[in-house]
């Protein structure tokens, strides 16, 4: 799916990950990549080639995340790159799941994976409709107090 959704040169770029996925014996999967799963309840899907999100700028919480998503309800994954974390903490990590042989069948696996919504179709945003739109009000007005002479302070 990843590979679908990122084009070509993804390929060039991630010979590792190239030799992993056709052979089923493999379990040399790269380091560098790690791949997390989450449930939707929503009825709209998105996916997204290599992505980069830069949260909290200016502060000092600031990072980046270097990501692919594919959301078809009722499953999304990620891809990052680089050691760069999940857009979502709460997301759950499957990376490991390339240890186990292909014939493995384990009883008792049990993941929590989180329900995360999906709105827009912008890659790495799970707020829900109804944030979404207090969000878009919110830049409304303020775009509206620029335009009537700037914004005050109290």
């Amino acid at each position: 799916m990843f590979f679908s959704v990122s084009g070509p040169r993804f390929q060039k770029n991630q010979p590792d990950l190239v030799r992993f996925v056709p052979n089923r014996e493999s379990r040399a999967f790269p380091r560098h990549i790690r791949v997390y799963a989450f449930y939707t309840l929503s009825d709209r899907s998105r996916a997204a080639g290599i992505t980069g999100v830069l949260r909290g700028l200016g502060s000092t919480q600031s990072n980046v995340h270097v990501f692919s998503e594919v959301t078809f309800p009722p499953f999304g994954f990620v891809m990052t790159f680089d050691s760069s974390p999940a857009p979502e903490h709460t997301f759950c990590e499957i990376s490991g799941f390339s240890q186990f042989a292909y014939q493995d069948w384990r009883d008792g696996i049990s993941m929590k994976l989180p329900v995360m919504p999906i709105y827009t179709g912008f890659p790495g945003d799970y707020r829900t409709r109804e944030q979404t739109l207090k969000d878009v009000a919110a830049t409304e007005q303020y775009k509206a107090q620029l335009r009537n002479g700037g914004l005050t302070s109290t």
